[in-house]
């Protein structure tokens, strides 16, 4: 079908290789789509009050970025799950209702995100000298949250039918407007945070317009009627039922980052500089884990939805060895010369002496990435979100933050002690993911 793709036929290798290559593709654009900022700022502004304005505001906004992708994560499982049962009709009325159910929940989004946007920069003890224009870079992109919406979701669907191609073309058009807006809005006219929120909104602005419009000139895959349109409570409590603890797990993992980047904080201007380029940069390194990760999700469902559970499992040991062998090479990069990435961001010395320090050992965590994503979207894409959540979210709270606070509390604690924290917790989550999957219960019918 046009703008479809069956998942479940043809060479694993193949079709992990190719249905993923448009995910890493599209998450490097989207990193530099998000890191351009940064970048831009650390080359044409003195200082690092901007840099670290815009750390401190994308950080707080992740939160809600992260509940959308979430979500709509869960609708990708279960189009793609409709699609592998050769189900077009509950396709078309699932697709409707959550498009409508997305609607109602950004408008909602958008009106708390004014409310709790202080509370979230003060939560993470954010720089007095980068509090007004972190504040300033949340509003401006609450204010566009519906085209990131409506990107996110549009997205999700045509991946859910085998379609990861046009969502890369799409992030590749945002980019380039994004990129264009940086260098005029702050290497021109100079308006620093304000600029990088402005030019993020107007691409996010794009990626949306050029999603929608593609589904509705394609309407085998979804028709926009009214009709169609309208809110279903069994379709919109199977997506909460899928959608909601990857949405949450997500957010609870997001908010143990803010926890440490709280402690961070506490060290001062340049190592909170220092660790939102470092978080920026870890959107780079993790890009072969993670796309691998975000193909398995409607990968697995399709192949569920069509009863072939040794496929599926087959997909998801590729998929670990393939990530795992690409993140060995990234961590030896890390480790052994983490300053020649940091100086891409920005010409302080004392920041890149900062990020470089935390990555140092933060970097063993790239070790266990393919087994956290791959684990992640195999579980997702066969409907057991819960577990899913609970492997990742247990490991965060019980090791990830009681460890970086108790080594910030210690006599001349630094950055590089702070950084074990995160690969600590993904370890164990390694642990207990597979040997849920061992146990085969994962096979067990969710949705």
């Amino acid at each position: 079908m046009d703008g479809q793709q069956d998942l479940t036929v043809g060479s694993p290798s193949k079709i992990l290789f190719t249905f993923a290559l448009p995910f890493f593709i599209a998450n490097l654009l989207q990193a530099m789509y998000m890191a351009v900022d940064l970048l831009v700022i650390g080359q044409f502004c003195e200082g690092a009050q901007s840099t670290a304005a815009v750390a401190n505001g994308g950080q707080a906004m992740m939160l809600l970025m992260l509940f959308v992708i979430g979500l709509s994560t869960g609708m990708t499982v279960i189009v793609g799950k409709y699609f592998g049962e050769k189900d077009k009709e509950s396709m078309q009325r699932f697709i409707g209702s959550s498009l409508t159910l997305f609607f109602l929940l950004t408008l909602i989004m958008t009106a708390m995100a004014f409310v709790i946007a202080p509370l979230l920069l003060k939560f993470i003890n954010t720089p007095e000298e980068a509090y007004d224009g972190a504040l300033t870079y949340i509003y401006i992109c609450s204010a566009g949250l519906m085209f990131t919406v409506l990107y996110n979701v549009s997205s999700g669907i045509l991946r859910g039918v085998g379609n990861s191609f046009f969502p890369m073309i799409c992030v590749a058009a945002a980019c380039v407007c994004n990129i264009i807006g940086d260098l005029v809005l702050i290497g021109v006219f100079h308006w620093d945070a304000t600029g990088a929120a402005v030019s993020t909104v107007a691409s996010q602005a794009i990626g949306a317009v050029m999603t929608l419009s593609y589904l509705h000139y394609h309407p085998k895959i979804f028709q926009f009627h009214w009709d169609n349109l309208s809110l279903d409570k069994s379709h919109v409590t199977k997506l909460l039922a899928i959608g909601m603890p990857i949405a949450i797990q997500s957010i609870l993992i997001d908010l143990s980052f803010m926890i440490i980047f709280a402690i961070v904080n506490g060290f001062g201007l340049n190592a909170s500089a220092g660790y939102g380029i470092c978080g920026r940069l870890n959107g780079i390194i993790l890009l072969p884990a993670m796309s691998m990760g975000m193909a398995m999700a409607p990968i697995t469902s399709q192949n569920i939805g069509a009863k072939k559970y040794d496929r599926a499992l087959e997909f998801f040991k590729l998929s670990v060895f393939y990530s795992t062998l690409i993140g060995i090479g990234l961590f030896v990069w890390m480790k052994c010369f983490p300053e020649s990435a940091f100086s891409i961001f920005t010409r302080d010395p004392e920041v890149i002496a900062a990020g470089s320090q935390y990555m140092s050992s933060f970097c063993y965590e790239i070790l266990v990435l393919g087994f956290v994503f791959s684990g992640n979207g195999f579980l997702n894409g066969s409907g057991h979100t819960r577990m899913s959540m609970l492997m990742n979210v247990i490991p965060t709270f019980a090791a990830r933050i009681p460890f970086a606070w108790f080594v910030s509390r210690m006599a001349g604690a630094t950055l590089y002690g702070i950084g074990f924290a995160s690969p600590l917790a993904s370890f164990i989550t390694v642990f207990l993911m597979m040997g849920y999957i061992a146990t085969g219960h994962w096979k067990q019918e969710r949705f």
